[in-house]
């Protein structure tokens, strides 16, 4: 490692270490003082590591958290950039934080979340290294920074193009993500769920109605949500792959679980999955994928789904006094579908919160929320307490539940947090807050104030 590359490492470690100590929880800008001295440092860091990607619209993190918990029940030793920063800027900072000042990364693996739209930037330091990418899923995401889902799967094959040989861990069940498997890349695996989930669940295909290839509209066999499921096209073939992993079956649907069967590269497995929401399922497989290329038995991946924990607003509990508190992230239109699907499921009789932002971060053009079917929720929230709205634009998320036909004697409108957290912990009710990106970042800030909370720095 040459002296500009120290150089540059020591600036980054200082500058984080004067964010810590302002208080700021600032992950970019280390790695953005760190490129501008050393541009090509994050291929000279990354150089002696095995690295692991993964992208795509829903489910990155926690399908890090899951992989990151395969790599570590394997004796690999990991590190993430789970502070959230999936920018290159965020992915450099993580680097930095983990090497010494010699510039070596003393781990076996480097697991990155990474932006869809920022892949590439990230990636094309990686040249020859070995890289496994896993693409979860896509689908309309902040139309205001992202464009329409071709846009998004294009970033992401310009990105892997870059790497002939990485290995690629793709959706069968998303026609967008499975279109990837054309790129001329080595070793291809997909995984998927070879049912629907449950009834009910939203058949909104309007994300990928027509064939990539010949723009013939699809058919399905099955959906799970959004336009996953079984696809084909009439037309030209074009048609879901079979998973070398695949949910066969839930056996049992638990209060923050399931009980599932799965073919696990010729294997049958059961394992109870220890994260609500059938949507986390796909997460789950995607790391079941890993778990195989890194020769992990059976025995201790099914030992890791029974010890999941959850993260950051991914149906995270908080007890506050005699209420709990289950915080729930949305951001998307396909994603809010799903959290309506658990919340069908649960049938809460306490309070549920629903938090919008128009922040960059959310996504500055809220009408998706008009996308988003909460006329399937209307009945079996019927028997809620209260509905609070909060956030920048808690009267529009107040409006759109209006004409769902909810009952608006329980609206109530609270738009400063802590005023909201006092209500809640006097109401002594299992509350489900529903909140977009940086509502929850606020919204958690503040609860901190109240509880202990595990940090995230944003």
């Amino acid at each position: 490692m040459d002296m500009r590359a120290v150089l540059a490492i020591c600036a980054g470690k200082f500058t984080t270490a004067i964010l810590k100590m302002m208080g700021s929880g600032g992950t970019s800008l280390p790695g953005k003082v760190v490129l501008k001295l050393c541009p090509d440092i994050l291929g000279r860091l990354a150089r002696d590591m095995k690295i692991i990607c993964v992208t795509g619209t829903n489910g990155k993190t926690t399908t890090c958290h899951v992989i990151r918990d395969m790599l570590e029940a394997n004796g690999s030793t990991v590190f993430c950039n789970d502070a959230g920063a999936n920018l290159l800027g965020g992915v450099v900072s993580a680097f930095v934080g983990a090497a010494g000042i010699n510039g070596r990364v003393k781990t076996d693996y480097a697991l990155l979340e990474c932006d869809e739209a920022a892949l590439k930037s990230i990636v094309e330091h990686f040249g020859e290294l070995d890289v496994t990418a896993v693409v979860t899923n896509v689908f309309r995401d902040q139309l205001d920074r992202y464009g329409e889902v071709l846009t998004t799967v294009n970033k992401i094959r310009e990105g892997l193009s870059q790497l002939p040989n990485v290995r690629l861990v793709l959706n069968a069940d998303c026609s967008l993500t499975t279109s990837l498997s054309d790129l001329p890349h080595r070793e291809i695996y997909y995984f998927g769920i070879n049912a629907p989930l449950y009834e009910g669940t939203s058949s909104d295909i309007s994300d990928a109605v027509y064939c990539i290839h010949c723009k013939t509209k699809y058919q399905y066999s099955y959906h799970t949500f959004g336009h996953l499921g079984g696809f084909y096209c009439e037309k030209c073939g074009y048609k879901r792959n079979t998973p070398n992993v695949a949910l066969t079956k839930v056996l049992e649907w638990k209060d923050g679980s399931e009980v599932v069967e799965l073919e696990w590269f010729g294997k049958t497995v059961k394992a109870e999955v220890m994260l609500p929401g059938g949507y986390n399922l796909y997460n789950a497989l995607a790391a079941s994928v890993i778990a195989h290329l890194i020769g992990l038995p059976e025995d201790k991946m099914v030992s890791v789904f029974g010890g999941l924990t959850t993260h950051f607003g991914r149906m995270e509990q908080v007890k506050l006094g005699d209420s709990v508190l289950n915080l729930v992230l949305v951001k998307n239109p396909a994603g809010f579908n799903e959290v309506l699907q658990f919340l069908i499921q649960q049938r809460p009789e306490g309070n549920i919160v629903f938090g919008l932002n128009d922040n960059y971060a959310d996504g500055k053009d809220i009408s998706w929320i008009y996308d988003v079917e909460f006329e399937r929720l209307t009945e079996a929230a019927a028997g809620a307490k209260r509905f609070y709205f909060t956030g920048k634009r808690a009267y529009d998320m107040q409006n759109r539940l209006k004409y769902a036909d909810f009952d608006t004697s329980k609206f109530n409108v609270e738009k400063d947090y802590k005023v909201l957290i006092t209500k809640l912990e006097k109401d002594q009710e299992k509350t489900f807050l529903v909140l977009s990106y940086t509502c929850m970042l606020e919204f958690r800030d503040k609860l901190s104030e109240f509880v202990p909370l595990k940090k995230y720095e944003h």
